[in-house]
């Protein structure tokens, strides 16, 4: 390197007749006066946005390190530049910057260098020296000390998780661990790849508000930098997210906007003179062009300029992309180009090994069939396609993420389903595939859907307890637990101050994302789905499942999206029947709801509607002995009290008819049915009206409903008629056979619970406040008393899934017990799935708070009916027929549901229900010769008397 005196030799003058442009020489003068200097170097990227500018700037930097062999800022400029236009010569730049700062020993330098490398080698699919270059990144910032350095690796590292493990939870975590060493003081360079990354992986996970959030921050970033190529990625961006969310909730005009937005995006890409935009760009705007002759031919020159570019740029999934958008559009007027267009990106998708690419073309490659072959061939590929997707799936870490990934395709379970059905003649066109044939693949498809996280844990013996073999991880994660618990404290206390409480929530998030990083590995399931044939033959003659699988007719495209429908499985059969769509059906779920609320009988149109909508014609079709209904509800119909539906405005309730049940999936019913029945005998552990106020100086006011929000649990009032529910619990269980032990007040604790020996526990019943939180599931909780200073009394459902239940009937008397935020193909990630983690077979639970009043005496008389030996699904019912009879308005009984197992006899009567009646008359008979005995012993004494 030369010294801060050494002669400086002249800049060589420019090409004849070109001129520098008045930034790049403003770069070159500045270089001059300080070429030791960062800033100096990198100049020259700033001045190189323009195309004219890019050219001189790489020229003149070309130039410069030819003079300067000892100055790697001036590569690693030249590589940025170069990035604008091609890999390769970026690469070659790149290598030369990390070579010349591992030989000054310069830290900083080389890790900046080394992370641009890995990026260019990333982006041409070479993940093996990807790999090593990471790892040499992670040593030298950890052994540098700096702050900002190890920042800059977690982001390395978490861009490691996602482009080659596509591990994208455990990058997430990672990137939220350097936003915190980023921000607020960091480099404006580092902020950007941190939120880059961040708007990246939240967009995968399909948390586009989350995503959303992350590029806005980023454009105000690149408007202060003044970075055109920043705000033009930002543009393309949110684009992006514009067309996810029309994908996601189709609206009229939302195609429209979105194209006016990749439009824009597409302008400001090429004005910053970025190929790599331009290229994506181009394919967005061509992806939502309509079906217009002159939208057509503008779409066939844009991605014409698409794959040009591709092969400019070396970027094979980007021209996937190209292609398969081509494929798309060409479906309809050209099918042989159309095919062959599908066929390479298949074929590019198979060779670049991207699960993401790949599952997108395998999508592509079924719509193109559907359109251009027989459609036997386009079901292949749909369900090549769900393979792919369960692929990626399984790539994820932990559980939330596999959730959150596994429902951003659930769209394609619909299709392929509506496909199915349809080639098997449900539609009315002419069968392609055996009417049963195509019943048992739907099945299996809707199978395939449903609550798979649920499933795998329980079928491999819960998730949780498989951690023995690592002692390590369990210890560290007890730990967090333990710090959470006690941030969580704090967080409860009144009057805690703003500026306490914004760094106990940033304390809390970080916590919380430790403890899920610290989880055993997901386990997939032993054991395969349910047939079809298992179902029919596993149900009683007086059951029927009714499976829904809600989609919508048409994608945002026009194309078929698979539409709704219901299969109504009994013992001798299955029939499928057609469902309005999706958009339909959820309006109309929201208006029920709406109703129901206002206690005064108006819901009975809509419920006479939605009937004749979703049961009639099954319910018709129904054998005639068929008395109870296992409902596997999807989408909107989570949210939709059946008990409550009629046939006529006028009818009975559905629920005089059928007892009624929720299960997450035929396959979860099947499980849970196998299961032997629980041991006669045991304990019913009833915790109810928790107080929390103990050691506080806050009175315990009254609440009228079981409800609260997190932030308000330490003030939430006592629940009198909880406590007295608990007791005529333990009155109606005392002639059973199992043993009810209360506790109230301050004793209903989460300690206590814990404490407990819960394998002999065969009723486990919460009357207590709950909080539900929709945006944060882990986070929902039944408020308990606290019983020990390491607990803190907010019971949430990783704390729920540890307790270890031994099939137990658990009845949630709490607000929204039952209800919490559906995530497409899982279901609802509500209180009551926490407990069937645990170990729970059935779980009554509520969809909405109910009134302290109306709760205690619904279950009350339920839990009078469960005395006499019914099974879950009759108590409940009998409890809501007798509300019915005294007029009781819907929202006061038809919010509480059986979910799982409704033939669970968690209680036997200590006096059989079968024999009372026959115990009855020899009771009659046995006083009646007592009484005939007395009378002759009188008669006796009378004589003895006279003699």
């Amino acid at each position: 390197m030369a010294g801060p005196g050494a002669a400086r030799p002249a800049l060589a003058a420019p090409d004849a007749g070109v001129a520098i442009p008045p930034a790049v020489a403003a770069c070159v003068a500045r270089f001059e006066a300080s070429p030791h200097e960062r800033e100096s170097a990198l100049c020259f990227y700033q001045s190189a946005q323009s195309a004219e500018g890019r050219d001189a700037a790489r020229r003149e930097l070309k130039a410069l390190e030819a003079r300067y062999p000892d100055e790697p800022w001036l590569p690693l400029a030249l590589g940025h530049v170069e990035m604008l236009s091609g890999l390769r010569p970026a690469e070659e730049a790149y290598r030369r910057a990390v070579s010349g700062f591992r030989d000054q020993h310069h830290a900083e330098g080389e890790v900046l260098a080394a992370i641009n490398l890995r990026n260019v080698l990333v982006t041409q699919g070479r993940t093996e020296e990807a790999r090593e270059w990471t790892q040499r990144i992670v040593e030298v910032a950890r052994d540098s000390g700096s702050t900002e350095l190890n920042a800059r690796a977690l982001i390395v590292e978490a861009n490691e998780r996602f482009d080659v493990e596509h591990d994208l939870g455990g990058a997430f975590r990672l990137l939220k661990r350097a936003e915190v060493l980023a921000f607020p003081d960091g480099a404006d360079g580092l902020k950007k790849q941190c939120l880059n990354s961040l708007a990246t992986v939240s967009s995968l996970l399909g948390r586009l508000d989350e995503a959303e959030e992350f590029y806005h921050r980023l454009a105000e970033l690149a408007r202060s930098t003044h970075e055109g190529q920043q705000e033009a990625r930002v543009r393309l961006a949110l684009a992006n997210l514009a067309l996810q969310r029309h994908e996601r909730r189709p609206e009229p005009g939302g195609r429209e906007r979105v194209l006016a937005l990749a439009r824009v995006a597409l302008a400001a890409s090429e004005q910053a003179g970025s190929k790599a935009l331009e290229v994506t760009s181009l394919r967005l705007v061509a992806d939502t062009l309509g079906d217009s002759p002159e939208e057509q031919r503008e779409a066939e020159e844009l991605l014409r300029r698409c794959l040009a570019l591709t092969d400019e740029l070396a970027m094979p999934e980007r021209r996937i992309s190209c292609l398969w958008t081509r494929a798309e559009r060409l479906s309809k007027a050209d099918p042989t180009t159309a095919d062959r267009d599908s066929a390479a990106a298949l074929r590019l998708a198979y060779e670049h090994g991207n699960p993401h690419y790949l599952a997108r073309a395998l999508r592509v490659r079924a719509t193109v069939a559907f359109r251009t072959q027989p459609l036997p061939e386009a079901l292949r590929h749909a369900e090549r396609t769900l393979d792919a997707v369960e692929a990626l799936r399984e790539l994820q870490r932990d559980v939330p993420s596999q959730a959150e990934v596994f429902a951003n395709w659930a769209t394609d379970y619909y299709r392929l389903a509506g496909w199915t059905l349809e080639a098997g003649g449900a539609t009315g066109r002419s069968p392609q595939v055996a009417p049963r044939e195509a019943l048992e693949r739907t099945f299996r498809v809707s199978e395939r859907l449903r609550a798979r996280t649920l499933l795998d844990a329980l079928v491999a013996s819960r998730a949780l307890s498989a951690s023995a073999g690592d002692e390590g991880r369990r210890t560290a994660r007890a730990e967090v637990q333990r710090k959470l618990t006690a941030v969580q404290r704090r967080l409860l206390e009144p009057g805690l101050a703003t500026g306490e409480r914004e760094a106990a929530l940033r304390e809390l998030q970080e916590l919380e994302r430790s403890e899920a990083g610290l989880r055993p590995a997901p386990r997939h399931g032993a054991t395969g789905f349910a047939s079809l044939e298992a179902i029919e033959r596993g149900l009683a003659p007086d059951e029927a499942l009714l499976a829904f699988l809600v989609g919508d007719d048409l994608d945002v495209y026009g194309g078929p999206a698979g539409g709704a429908w219901l299969l109504a499985v009994t013992r001798e059969g299955t029939r499928v029947h057609r469902l309005p769509e999706r958009n339909r059906m959820a309006p109309a779920v929201a208006l029920f709801a709406g109703l129901i609320e206002r206690r005064d009988g108006s819901e009975a149109g809509t419920a006479a509607a939605l009937y004749a909508q979703l049961l009639a014609p099954a319910l018709t079709q129904l054998p005639s002995g068929v008395r109870r209904l296992l409902l596997v509800p999807d989408g909107p119909l989570h949210d939709l009290p059946f008990a409550a539906l009629r046939e006529r405005p006028d009818a009975p309730p559905l629920v005089a008819r059928y007892e009624l049940a929720l299960v997450p999936s035929a396959s979860l019913w099947r499980y849970w049915r196998e299961q032997p029945p629980l041991a006669s005998g045991g304990e019913a552990l009833v915790l109810a009206d928790p107080d929390r106020s103990a050691g506080t100086r806050m009175a315990r006011a009254s609440a009228s409903e079981r409800t609260g929000v997190f932030e308000e649990a330490a003030q939430l009032g006592a629940l009198p008629e909880a406590r007295r529910e608990g007791y005529a619990v333990e009155k109606a269980l005392r002639e059973t056979k199992v043993t009810p032990r209360l506790l109230t007040g301050t004793s209903a604790s989460e300690r206590a619970l814990k404490s407990a020996d819960l394998a002999s526990v065969r009723v486990l019943h919460l009357a207590a406040h709950a909080v539900v939180d929709a945006q944060a599931p882990e986070r929902s909780a039944l408020v308990l008393a606290p019983g020990a200073d390491e607990e803190d009394g907010i019971l949430q459902p990783r704390e729920i899934a540890e307790l270890r239940l031994d099939g137990a009937l658990v009845v949630l008397s709490a607000c929204r017990s039952a209800s919490g935020a559906v995530l497409p193909g899982e279901g609802v990630l509500s209180l009551a799935r926490a407990f069937f983690e645990a170990g729970s077979r059935a779980v009554v639970a509520s969809l909405w708070p109910l009134r302290d009043d109306e709760a205690a005496g619904l279950v009350a008389r339920f839990y009078r009916h469960l005395a006499r030996g019914l099974s879950a699904s009759a108590a409940l019912r009998a409890a809501q027929l007798e509300a019915i009879d005294e007029s009781q308005p819907a929202s006061a009984w038809a919010g509480l549901v059986v979910l799982g197992d409704a033939a669970l006899v968690a209680v036997e009567p200590r006096v059989p229900e079968a024999s009372r009646g026959l115990l009855t008359v020899t009771h009659v008979a046995a006083g009646a010769v007592v009484l005939g005995l007395l009378a002759g012993a009188l008669v006796w004494l009378r004589r003895r008397r006279t003699r």
